[in-house]
């Protein structure tokens, strides 16, 4: 979640890794995109180098179609490599998006498609290729998809931690020592970014391609739609709303939230993804990880993946943030 920030024109965003094996069709619905979005804390080498191991066996065990990853940093090798050898999902291309050292490349696709192009860096405004960098695949008998992986930085005072901290006054009987200007200035910077990406970056690099398109990421602010005055009833939202702006950005874009799409309603499934770690003590529910797609899909499933799997045992979860794991129909013109 803390990271630190940093056109080739005419030339490719990112290096490309793909790994041998023999293509396989889902079992069960080879119509279904299955899209995974995950920042995997530190390449998912924390608390160990070990917990890398166990990470991977989740996401093989998702077998994502597509998967944004954040915070890659190092791992985006090794993951392509375990994608196509042990998922049995066909062969996977690894994109590296951030152009940068390993150690350094947050943000990497991962996908059972062909690519068929890689778009340039985002040129111009605060958008580098630390928060945004895409692909468009084709998808075998049915078309082609844009995809996206995002992030957007983490800021200090934090939207989300202001909101929390009301929470606990409101619970207890005190006025919120946060204004909800306070909460919204705390949000300027994930505004700022996802402003510039939605507005500027995605047109200039789509440039009037109108295939489906895929945005996931790690958004470092909560979801507008879950803190209207709408939602004040929810549990530990204790009547308190804030006029949150960044992903009301993409919304207002045409964009769908999958997650809330396929769980409306906020109370019962706020989807927590921040944080399922235990010294994250947080009593609001905090939703910063989106997947989000424009144009004719259809939301057949989201669900939040914070658990450890069984045959992992006793232990923390693999990374400080959950996943997100929505099943979508693309209607293809």
């Amino acid at each position: 979640m803390r990271l630190c920030k940093t056109m080739l024109t005419a030339l490719l965003l990112a290096s490309i890794v793909t790994v041998g094996g023999a293509p396989a069709a889902h079992a069960d619905d080879d119509k279904r995109v299955r899209v995974l979005t995950w920042n995997i804390f530190h390449g998912g080498r924390e608390p160990t180098p070990a917990n890398l191991n166990d990470l991977i066996d989740q996401v093989i065990d998702i077998k994502p179609d597509v998967f944004f990853a954040v915070e890659t940093y190092g791992s985006g090798e090794t993951i392509t490599d375990a994608l196509t050898t042990r998922a049995h999902n066909g062969r996977y291309t690894g994109v590296k998006i951030t152009d940068r050292p390993a150690g350094s490349d947050n943000l990497w696709i991962f996908t059972k498609y062909d690519v068929v192009a890689t778009y340039p860096k985002p040129q111009g405004g605060p958008a580098s290729d630390f928060n945004l960098g895409g692909v468009r695949v084709k998808v075998p008998q049915r078309g082609e998809l844009n995809l996206f992986a995002t992030w957007l930085t983490y800021t200090d005072p934090w939207d989300g931690y202001l909101i929390d901290e009301n929470a606990i006054d409101l619970r207890d009987g005190r006025t919120p020592r946060h204004s909800v200007d306070d909460v919204v200035r705390a949000e300027r910077a994930q505004t700022q970014y996802i402003t510039d990406i939605i507005n500027t970056q995605l047109p200039k690099m789509l440039a009037g391609n109108t295939a489906p398109v895929l945005l996931g990421g790690d958004f470092n602010t909560l979801p507008a739609a879950d803190w209207t005055p709408d939602q004040g009833k929810c549990p530990n939202h204790f009547g308190a709303s804030y006029p949150l702006r960044a992903t009301k950005v993409v919304t207002d874009a045409g964009f769908v939230d999958t997650f809330r799409a396929a769980n409306p309603d906020v109370c019962s499934a706020p989807g927590r993804t921040w944080s399922p770690l235990p010294t994250e003590k947080l009593i609001t529910q905090q939703r910063i990880d989106f997947v989000f797609a424009r144009g004719p899909v259809e939301v057949r499933a989201s669900r939040i993946v914070d658990k450890r799997m069984p045959k992992h045992g006793a232990g923390e979860f693999y990374s400080d943030h959950a996943a997100v794991v929505s099943d979508l129909n693309v209607r293809w013109q």
